[in-house]
């Protein structure tokens, strides 16, 4: 009896330790970027076994039933290289694991996030987006972060000054370019009067841009109203990214002055915050006596020199910014306000604007988690006592000329000053998740326009409130078949406005991976362009009119010339083919050719009535353009016209030549194929940008000297034909057309062992005296030196 007691207890023993080792044991851990920041959506697997875990918003994971014994752990995250560690599992036991991923530094392997609203490599996209991060962005120099767009295939890049510059892409330029969305961290960053990217007023200075991403060519499915011809996203640096105290001090040609400073921490890795701050003064490029196109007023007087009403060129820009970050769970929230106030010379057209104090304010707040991403922003303006220098040179005229001491021309530049009180609300509630094999992603968006200039611009005086409100949702849906050698992905989108009729934008595109380094794409994209306020409501010299009435042009005995219908949204229907590919993992080429068809195409700022070449304008409930001032009967406006076939390419490639030397080229061609003016008193239809773009650089990284760099860049752009508001090459110079320009730029530095670094930059080295577009001044050579610092180590 005993001895079968005894083996019945053995037997529990052997079966209840048994149970033990078939259970096995739980592996816990995080995953964190850089060695701080958590990672979220990466994947742990161990090898061998079926077992897999994703990490959650703080970059946790659990794997239960781990076999007991020495496992394998492979972590991986697209983007990143793959961490493998060892761990020894017991049964019943917990055992934990930290794991820190780097970046993978390969061609075509950065994460980009603006093609497809959610993070896939460059190389993999199914549009075409260019970017550039914060180490190019450093060696590109410059105010800005947008000197290093320079360089980004098949953009079209325009210096209007020291702390001004502009990009466009696809064609049809002009000094209002409201066919690119331009956005930070995904709101929009745009001047909520006029449409303009916010540029050097943006509140965040370049030091705390972690890239920058523009899509290239139409993206309106994901995107909404004016994302027609491509979307600039600027992407900031959160505490996570970037822990500590960093700082840079510039000076140099032009009487340039420039500091900023970034603050960022976390703690308990809950809580994070970050502030910017920057102080810029300069004295920016002043035209020549001898540019015509730099004369303003009436043409039956003495023309004003734009100078004699300035004095200095004086450039100034305050920026101040601060957010907070918390998370909880999985769950990320963050919040924040962003200050600018900025003087300087804004070329538009119509005219030239002095900017003197004129102010943008932001506030954002946002909550996300791996599946929800809300986020509401406002975004308004004050003019301060800005004014048009054209306006200032008309009141000159009629008193005699300008007087020798601009200073003495302040009272009338207070009576002639705007009146700004614009804003932005723009909010997104957005939804992904992946379900049997597609990743879907689907949004709503809703955007509110709300200017206020008591009529010194738009058609607002008297008391007469406008207002535009933009509404869309969206659905993409992305999956992969034959082995992830196919992509399939379709998007569709429809957005109302409370001026036009609903407006639908699909979007469809494969991706065939001929090898996992090789990706051929076939994509086609609908987009379009609401009518921004300026060409809606616009108010200037009662002859300088938006157009969301329609006019009639007569000659001078009644007799109907042509009819100016109201403005409509304008459309483009585009299909591209690309090619991208690395070999070696020192070559990467990337190809795209595209053609776009154009249908109800909304001109620039145009002269469509001049009393003294027998024209003269009417609104349709007859009352002359102008009424009862010098100007009656005169009109520049927008309008609707006629349908316009386009074609590009664009062939961009880097080679690794050395560990130490990179290689970078571009060519761009763009050419209009077709245009049907349907406006008799239209101007025909321009591409207003370069024909031909060639772009190269050098960049040496740490040769020779360990931890320097030395780049050289040149771009050069083909003559070309431009016309916009005021604007017209035609008049200024001989053979019609902005001369070609070359423009090379250098720069060189050098870091530190204890996080100083030093570099200099110099900008247009060869002195070109041209312009990129008509309406700027011509930007000399120009350069200054920079010490920076980072110390890192915020992080609590």
């Amino acid at each position: 009896m005993k001895l079968a007691k005894y083996w019945v207890v053995v037997l529990a023993v052997w079966v209840s330790a048994g149970a033990w080792a078939l259970e096995g044991g739980t592996i816990r851990g995080t995953v964190y970027v850089a060695g701080n920041e958590p990672l979220p959506e990466a994947q742990v697997v161990v090898v061998g076994t079926d077992l897999v875990a994703t990490t959650n918003g703080e970059g946790k994971f659990e794997l239960r039933n781990v076999p007991a014994a020495r496992q394998e752990l492979k972590v991986s995250f697209p983007g990143y290289r793959d961490s493998t560690r060892s761990v020894t599992v017991m049964a019943g036991q917990v055992v934990s694991l930290e794991a820190d991923l780097e970046l993978d530094e390969k061609f075509g392997e950065e994460i980009i996030v603006t093609g497809s609203k959610f993070g896939e490599k460059r190389l993999e996209s199914p549009v075409a987006v260019e970017t550039v991060g914060a180490k190019t962005i450093q060696q590109a120099g410059g105010v800005s972060f947008m000197t290093a767009l320079s360089a980004m295939k098949g953009v079209d890049y325009v210096d209007n000054g020291i702390n001004e510059k502009r990009i466009s892409t696809r064609g049809f330029n002009n000094q209002f370019n409201s066919r690119m969305l331009s956005l930070v961290d995904g709101r929009l960053a745009q001047m909520p009067i006029n449409g303009l990217p916010l540029g050097g007023q943006l509140p965040t200075p370049s030091l705390d841009v972690k890239s920058v991403e523009v899509v290239v060519g139409p993206a309106s499915a994901l995107y909404g109203a004016n994302a027609h011809t491509g979307v600039l996203n600027v992407l900031t640096k959160s505490p996570w990214d970037d822990s500590g105290v960093s700082a840079v001090l510039r000076g140099g040609s032009q009487e340039l002055l420039d500091g900023s400073v970034r603050v960022a921490g976390t703690i308990n890795k809950d809580f994070g915050y970050k502030f910017n701050g920057e102080l810029f003064r300069g004295l920016d490029f002043a035209p020549d006596r001898d540019l015509p196109s730099h004369y303003f007023g009436s043409p039956r007087l003495p023309l004003v020199f734009e100078g004699d009403l300035m004095g200095q060129y004086e450039t100034r820009t305050a920026k101040a910014e601060g957010y907070l970050y918390y998370r909880a769970g999985d769950w990320n929230f963050k919040g924040g306000y962003g200050f600018s106030i900025h003087d300087g010379v804004l070329t538009t057209n119509a005219g030239r604007t002095h900017l003197r104090g004129w102010q943008v304010h932001t506030q954002t707040v946002s909550a996300s988690n791996p599946n929800w991403f809300a986020q509401v922003s406002r975004t308004s303006s004050e003019a301060g006592n800005s004014y048009q220098l054209e306006r200032l040179a008309g009141v000159l005229q009629a008193s005699g000329g300008p007087p020798s001491d601009p200073a003495s021309l302040e009272g009338l530049r207070e009576q002639l000053k705007f009146i700004d009180h614009s804003q932005i609300i723009d909010s997104e509630v957005q939804y992904q998740n992946t379900f049997g094999g597609v990743k879907l992603v689907t949004g709503l968006q809703l955007r509110q326009y709300n200017p206020s200039t008591e009529g010194t611009s738009l058609s607002d005086g008297g008391g007469n409130r406008l207002s535009a409100t933009e509404f869309g949702g969206y659905v993409q849906a992305d999956t992969s078949l034959l082995r992830d050698t196919l992509r399939l992905v379709a998007a569709a989108r429809l957005d109302a406005h409370s001026n036009y009729t609903p407006q639908f934008s699909p979007k469809a595109a494969v991706v065939y991976s001929l090898t996992r380094t090789q990706h051929l794409r076939v994509g086609y994209n609908r987009a379009f362009k609401s009518p921004s306020l300026i060409e809606n409501f616009m108010l200037i010299n009662n002859s300088l009119v938006g157009n969301r009435t329609g006019f009639f042009i007569r000659d001078a005995e009644g007799n109907l010339l042509s009819e100016i219908r109201p403005l409509v949204p304008e459309q483009v229907d585009s299909v591209e083919l690309g090619y991208k590919a690395t070999f070696f993992n020192r070559l990467l080429v990337d190809v795209v050719g595209y053609h776009s068809w154009y249908r109800n195409f909304i001109s620039a700022l145009t002269p469509r009535a001049n009393p003294t070449q027998g024209t003269f304008a009417f609104y349709p409930d007859g009352r002359p353009v102008a009424e009862g001032t010098p100007a009656q009967g005169s009109l520049s406006t927008f309008s609707n016209f006629g349908r316009s076939r386009v074609a590009g390419l664009d062939v961009g490639a880097e080679y690794l030549l050395t560990p130490h030397l990179l290689l970078n080229g571009s060519v761009s061609y763009i050419r209009l194929l077709s245009f049907q003016n349907t406006g008799p008193t239209q101007k025909a239809l321009l591409l207003n940008v370069p024909d031909l773009k060639l772009k190269a650089s050098i960049t040496l990284q740490d040769l020779v000297v360990k931890n320097s760099f030395v780049r050289l860049f040149g771009r050069y752009q083909s003559a070309h034909a431009f016309s916009a508001g005021r604007w017209d090459s035609s008049l200024f110079f001989q053979d019609g057309k902005v001369p070609a320009r070359f423009v090379a730029d250098l720069g060189l530095g050098y870091t530190f062992d204890n996080g100083l670094a030093v570099s200099a930059h110099v900008f247009n080295l060869l002195d070109d005296k041209g312009v990129e577009v008509l309406g700027a001044a011509p930007t000399r050579r120009s350069g200054f030196v920079q010490l920076a610092y980072n110390y890192q180590g915020l992080d609590f």
